[in-house]
């Protein structure tokens, strides 16, 4: 097969879509991209494959490498979009997005939902799946991490939404594109599959068979990224997967019930990947993908042969309970000198009701230790409006934070997000605070005396606001989105009932057990 070479910090807001004009390229990105494996050139089905965030954040999500590099295995011409810089034209040929038939997108986060369908409306595309049948447009397909939440914020924007890991669904999706032209013969094909959600007809008050979100094993074909980019949010940065799903219990979080069960990859194999890339391309570091690094039980054998071919190394996560100095050293060996962890609270009995079983004395023993192995500073997560929270703890981060900083002299900075129930966790059916006591609660911390050398970002309320909203979207949400509704306005419909058309809606289709582990009376 011929094959040609295929040159080339996730933003809170990414940046908003803007008209191209005729003189935009993406050639200095090409120039400046390596790739890491051999990806065939060409193919039918020219396919725009969307990622809804700036091309640096894009280039950083390793499930959007894996979903190009596997359409164009199977002979599919999938080009990369991104909503900025170059919004409308793809990476690859400066093709513009009305010469694709076929759009995919990848959907990882709440907010990322009306950005989709914003890019969609600004490219000429009606992000109403009924308005695009209506008109034979084009046939837009999305996965990403949101689906194995709850895809319904999707069911009116997008034609098919496949549910979970999207690698093994794709040559079905691939074999329906190419057997069938007519929209509905497509679309009918595609609901075949237990994992493809298809609105037009899924969606119907006769129903069909009950949807699953696949789950495959970590794969052993794909275990590392399609392409290095000094341009990319974590630069020139080879990332390297370790593991899905997560054994932990954390009550607030999506990993342990929506991702689980917790499946890693041999660090032989992966080891064996690093080095071919190594061999391929240039790159200073490796980033470790994994929920939590502390529990993948081949740590340490993988970080020595990461160093034995002279490269640093960058962590997705890690926990206080299982950080340790061999851990840290690797972070100071590769040139890194700040380290993010997330105690969640500075309360040690709230954060054992979040499911995190250690304590302040532990995280500044940890840090202490972090100081003396060249670490200088240090990120701190903390959540307000927890369940069961007093003024107490939230004071109490301010006072945390304090003591760290006295005690280490590490510089600090503490990021303060709202807390936003979300389906399928232990603490779904925990009530949301709402904006009025999220900002009295945010007044209270910054009334609280800051240290020098501690430092705080206080995530927007309005923001918790539009995620708890698409959090929960039900599909009459999902309709107004698609309408271009302001989100502030879909805000005004009462939380409860939105999210009870939500739990009986994804009960309808099969998801008990996303939707059995929420309820409101």
């Amino acid at each position: 097969m011929t094959r040609r070479h295929i040159s080339g910090k996730r933003a809170d807001k990414p940046e908003r879509p803007r008209k191209v004009t005729a003189w935009a390229a993406w050639t200095d990105y090409r120039n400046d991209e390596s790739v890491c494996a051999d990806i065939p050139s060409g193919g039918d089905i020219p396919t725009a494959l969307f990622f809804p965030a700036d091309y640096s954040v894009g280039m950083a999500n390793l499930g959007y490498h894996y979903i190009y590099r596997k359409l164009r295995e199977l002979g599919v011409n999938a080009e990369r979009f991104f909503a900025s810089p170059i919004p409308y034209r793809s990476v690859e040929d400066d093709t513009l997005l009305e010469r694709f038939g076929i759009i995919m997108g990848g959907v990882a986060y709440e907010g990322d939902v009306p950005v989709f369908a914003g890019w969609l409306r600004n490219g000429g595309v009606h992000p109403s799946r009924r308005e695009r049948a209506a008109n034979g447009a084009q046939l837009v397909g999305v996965g990403g991490a949101i689906t194995y939440i709850n895809p319904l914020s999707l069911s009116e924007i997008a034609d098919f939404i496949v549910l979970g890991d999207a690698l093994p669904v794709l040559p079905h999706i691939v074999e329906a594109l190419r057997s069938n032209r007519e929209r509905d013969k497509i679309l009918s094909r595609l609901a075949e599959h237990g994992s493809i959600l298809v609105p037009s007809i899924h969606m119907n008050s006769g129903g069909s068979s009950p949807l699953y979100i696949g789950k495959s094993a970590v794969s052993e074909e794909y275990g590392y990224g399609s392409f290095v980019t000094p341009r990319s949010a974590f630069g020139d940065t080879l990332l390297a997967e370790l593991q899905r799903g997560c054994a932990r219990g954390c009550k607030y979080c999506v990993l342990p019930s929506c991702f689980s069960p917790m499946r890693q990859r041999s660090a032989a194999l992966a080891a064996e990947d690093i080095k071919r890339a190594a061999g391929r391309v240039k790159f200073s570091q490796v980033g470790l993908v994994t929920p939590e690094a502390g529990d993948y039980r081949e740590l340490d054998k993988l970080l020595d042969a990461i160093e034995s071919l002279g490269k640093g190394v960058s962590f997705a996560s890690l926990r206080v309970d299982r950080m340790t100095k061999r851990i840290v050293r690797s972070l100071t060996g590769g040139g890194r000198h700040s380290l993010t962890i997330a105690p969640e609270t500075g309360n040690d009995e709230l954060r054992a009701s979040c499911g995190k079983g250690f304590t302040n004395d532990e995280i500044i023993s940890v840090l202490a230790m972090a100081k003396d192995e060249g670490v200088a500073s240090a990120k701190l997560y903390f959540m307000i409006g927890l369940p069961g929270e007093d003024e107490g703890d939230v004071l109490s981060i301010a006072d945390l934070c304090g003591m760290i900083r006295r005690e280490t002299g590490l510089r600090v900075a503490a990021a303060v997000s709202p807390f936003v129930p979300k389906p399928g966790t232990a603490w779904s059916e925990s009530e949301w605070a709402g904006e009025r006591a999220l900002r009295d609660k945010y007044s209270l911390l910054k009334s609280s005396r800051e240290e020098r050398g501690v430092t705080f970002q206080y995530n927007s309320v309005n923001d918790a606001s539009s995620e708890y909203l698409l959090s929960w979207a039900s599909q009459s949400v999902s309709k107004m989105i698609a309408e271009g509704v302001p989100l502030k306005n879909i805000k005004n419909i009462p939380r409860d009932a939105g999210r009870n058309e939500t739990i009986s809606e994804l009960r309808r289709l099969g998801f008990d057990a996303v939707a059995s582990a929420a309820s409101i009376e």
